[in-house]
């Protein structure tokens, strides 16, 4: 496979044929102010040292310097063979919903403490991979940043609250947004979001989330969706005036949140992730281990490339040596080493 590294510098070579064709018109101008005076017999009479055929090959040889020094510059390269990369690690972001909604208690003691005890035996579990935290409602905000300390990123997992974020929802789009901007480019670590959540959202938040995991499938970020809660649902306790109670829609009646598994499940497969629910409990971890390991067998097939080697030497040297020959045939003392005319 052949390929220019800097094609950009090609675009110089536009400036050749422009000089090219500017040296052409000039060369015809001197040409025609010299036949006014006298036959081209008596030009080097007239003009010491004056040679067109010496001035023609000056040019050419400084043109085609240029050119040989703008394609060295440009590097053209040839694959020679191909590699695999070895994925060393995995960088997981933890992306969990502290949403109120992740306050019911249809899963004990209650959604959001599950979900946190589920992400401290994922941490737990973990050997060598990065991982960081995300946490999302309304909106979505880095709690920590990729790390292999385990000990703050279970800290940080057990201080998640809703009281943390004061805009209220279920933004998946910024949580999953949040993840992507924080990924590095490093192409040795398999990249993973595993969002927690029950996946209660609104339709058009749904679509955005959706574009959302099509991005993510684009960079090589799986999603991993855990669906936290249960269909038939559960009321959202809140805290009145120092008593509990439970929120209510305007009639005064409960609110009842219910898993909305078919979100979740949409969000995993658009990303060529997969979707869990929390119900299984720790089953789950080694379930997504093997789902990665698999996923790593196939990435490492997709992400061969080929090692390029460079032939700008075999450009740049001839180049300089064009451009050194017009240098010095410009030289008059060089004259002594032409063959004398008879």
């Amino acid at each position: 496979m052949f390929r220019f590294e800097h094609p950009g510098f090609l675009y110089l070579c536009g400036l050749v044929l422009v000089l090219a064709g500017l040296r052409y018109y000039l060369r015809k101008q001197q040409s025609h102010r010299l036949k006014k005076l006298a036959g081209e017999s008596l030009w080097p009479t007239l003009v010491p040292g004056f040679n067109p055929k010496t001035e023609a090959l000056r040019s050419m040889l400084w043109l085609g310097g240029l050119f040989l020094i703008i394609l060295a510059l440009s590097n053209p390269q040839w694959g020679v063979r191909k590699e695999k990369v070895e994925i060393k690690s995995t960088d997981i972001y933890l992306a969990l919903d502290i949403s109120n909604s992740m306050l019911a208690e249809d899963i004990k003691p209650s959604r959001l403490e599950r979900a946190k005890l589920w992400s401290e035996s994922l941490i737990m579990s973990l050997a060598g991979d990065r991982i960081g935290t995300i946490l999302f409602a309304g909106n979505a905000f880095l709690q920590s940043p990729l790390t292999q300390d385990y000990g703050s990123a279970t800290m940080f997992i057990r201080s998640a609250y809703p009281d943390l974020i004061s805009t209220q929802g279920t933004n998946l789009q910024d949580a999953i947004q949040t993840g992507l901007d924080h990924f590095s480019e490093d192409q040795e670590a398999q990249r993973v979001i595993l969002i927690l959540s029950d996946g209660e959202d609104h339709e058009e938040s749904r679509q955005a989330a959706l574009a959302a995991a099509a991005k993510a499938r684009e960079k090589n970020v799986a999603l991993f969706t855990i669906g936290v809660g249960t269909e038939s649902g559960g009321m959202i306790p809140v805290k009145t005036n120092q008593l509990e109670d439970y929120k209510r829609d305007e009639t005064g009646k409960p609110i009842i949140s219910r898993l909305q598994e078919s979100v979740l499940k949409e969000l995993a497969e658009a990303s060529r992730g997969k979707y869990y629910s929390m119900r299984d409990g720790d089953a789950i971890i080694p379930a997504i281990k093997n789902e990665l390991a698999n996923m790593e067998k196939q990435r490492l097939a997709e992400r061969s490339y080929s090692e390029f080697e460079s032939y700008f030497p075999y450009f740049l040297l001839p180049g300089l040596i064009l451009l050194m020959l017009e240098f010095l045939i410009g030289i008059r003392w060089f004259d002594r080493f032409k063959k004398p005319a008879l």
